[in-house]
């Protein structure tokens, strides 16, 4: 029943970014003069709704220990929801830099990076391990770190928006 739940989790990951994609490509060119899907939002939106609204409450559970199955579950999906918005920040999107960005081979390589540090949070919630879901996170927060120091060096980092929230007992 769990692979069947993950293949159904897969098939609709993959068909989402397939009909964002497809959606969007209209035949036009795009805003750098080059033919190719772009999606329907900006590579903006796509970090706001989806990875960083999926990591705030990931690593908070993180910290305090999820309780039950449904903690689980929920970050598997928000650990999904991460390696998506890391395979969609390769593809061009409506924002004035979007095309610029996705040309550069280093905006490339963080973007799949992203999607390799969702991946290895998915595996690191499958296996239950607290440590392992720790690891992710932090290699996630340097990758996201890494991409904001060469493409938005003015959005704060990690160190000036948070402290970590009080672990429950």
């Amino acid at each position: 029943m769990q692979s069947s739940t993950r293949l159904i989790k897969m098939a609709v990951a993959g068909l989402t970014l397939t009909a964002l994609v497809a959606c969007s490509d209209n035949g036009t060119t795009s805003q750098s003069g080059s033919q190719g899907p772009a999606l329907p939002v900006s590579l903006n939106d796509v970090m706001v709704a989806m990875v960083n609204k999926s990591t705030d409450p990931a690593w908070t559970a993180v910290w305090n220990n999820p309780q039950s199955e449904r903690d689980w579950r929920e970050l598997e999906h928000l650990a999904f929801q991460v390696q998506v918005g890391g395979g969609l920040m390769q593809a061009a999107g409506t924002g004035p830099m979007d095309a610029e960005w996705v040309a550069e081979p280093e905006w490339q390589r963080l973007a799949a990076q992203l999607e390799q540090d969702g991946i290895r949070a998915v595996n690191a919630v499958r296996s239950r391990n607290i440590e392992l879901m720790q690891r992710a996170g932090g290699q996630l927060i340097e990758t996201c770190e890494s991409c904001h120091r060469l493409f938005a060096e003015d959005l704060p980092m990690l160190s000036e928006m948070s402290e970590p929230p009080a672990v429950s007992r």
